[in-house]
């Protein structure tokens, strides 16, 4: 119940359409109760008006239901919400049915516009709300509309008493929608994390595969399995630091080289896939631009190069056979003397 509760909160349409059903949901009871009493103290035109609004509570309610709607339609019924309370409250102001007191369910604007619109767009409609309270309370030509006679102490203070009602719902708000912000930037921080290695910003296993899943992939497929020959030797002689930089420099080549992903396959292999064999490209040339590629020792005038030796696979089947085959092309071409490339489907 919480991971749905989560997974609803964090998705901006999903969390949308919850908040217009629970809004639809209490409107709708609401009204519904107000009806049903308005109806026993004989309440004519007041009872159509809140019967007809818990009548399209509902209906919106049972749309809002329907998966199939997306959240610019969402967007809409939240929309079309507003205007129908705007104009509701407009006739509570100016009829003052019953006794005045229907005219105070204005206060309750705030709270659904922010949480339906955020700052920007509720801000908008309560200026607009607002806007009616001035002219039916404060205006002389607004005041010969009303069919209540309000008292002059109500019609003075309770537009000032609507700012208020706004102004908690705007603070609340405004602090919800930094925390979301900043909620949205650690889990995409997180996200890419998970899926990226820290050393190079190459794909890891995971990221690998989840990029797969979301490519198109071809009738047949390829992979390269790369790895750096004698890596040790460098990390020995020359220390971790230089190590990670001849990582990161192979990482730049072989990127720079197939212009496509590259994943760092666990430590000095990394794996290129090409989701269809025809995208694929030289393996010989990315061989001799690493082959070609001088790292520079820090703090003195050294310099370092490296070559890796290259596995090819291609076909259509799983990937993490081709992977398979790739792999065993590589530990050939390494046994065959190094800073090659060999062929899944040849003997060396």
């Amino acid at each position: 119940m919480i991971r749905r509760l989560l997974s609803v909160v964090t998705d901006e349409n999903k969390r949308m359409r919850l908040q217009l059903v629970g809004t639809f949901l209490v409107l709708g009871v609401v009204a519904a109760v107000m009806t049903l009493l308005n109806v026993i103290s004989k309440k004519g035109s007041l009872t159509v008006v809140t019967g007809v609004f818990a009548v399209l509570c509902f209906i919106q309610l049972l749309l809002v239901l329907n998966d199939k709607i997306s959240g610019r339609v969402t967007y809409v019924f939240s929309v079309i919400l507003i205007v129908e309370l705007l104009a509701m409250f407009s006739y509570f102001i100016v009829t003052g049915n019953p006794d005045g007191f229907s005219v105070i369910w204005a206060a309750m604007l705030p709270s659904c516009a922010m949480v339906l619109f955020g700052r920007k767009r509720a801000s908008i409609h309560c200026a607009i709300m607002f806007a009616l309270l001035v002219f039916f309370f404060w205006t002389p030509f607004g005041r010969s509309l009303l069919q209540y006679e309000y008292s002059e102490t109500f019609m003075t203070r309770f537009p000032i008493l609507f700012v208020a009602f706004f102004a908690l719902p705007f603070l609340l708000e405004s602090i919800r929608a930094v925390t979301q912000q900043e909620l949205d930037r650690l889990r995409e921080a997180y996200r890419h994390r998970a899926a990226h290695d820290y050393l190079t910003e190459l794909l890891n296993r995971r990221g690998l595969e989840d990029w797969r899943k979301n490519e198109k992939v071809g009738e047949e497929q390829a992979v390269f399995m790369i790895d750096i020959d004698r890596f040790k030797r460098v990390n020995d002689s020359l220390g971790h630091d230089v190590g990670d930089l001849v990582l990161a420099a192979v990482a730049e080549a072989a990127k720079r080289c197939t212009g496509t992903q590259v994943c760092r396959w666990g430590g000095e292999e990394f794996v290129v896939w090409f989701p269809d064999s025809g995208a694929m490209t030289d393996p010989e040339a990315l061989r001799k631009a690493v082959e070609e590629t001088v790292v520079r020792v820090p703090h003195c005038d050294k310099t370092v190069s490296v070559t890796v030796s290259i596995g090819v696979a291609k076909g259509s089947g799983e990937l993490k056979a081709l992977i398979g085959e790739a792999d065993m092309a590589m530990l050939r071409a390494k046994r065959s003397g190094r800073n090659r490339v060999v062929w899944a489907d040849c003997t060396v």
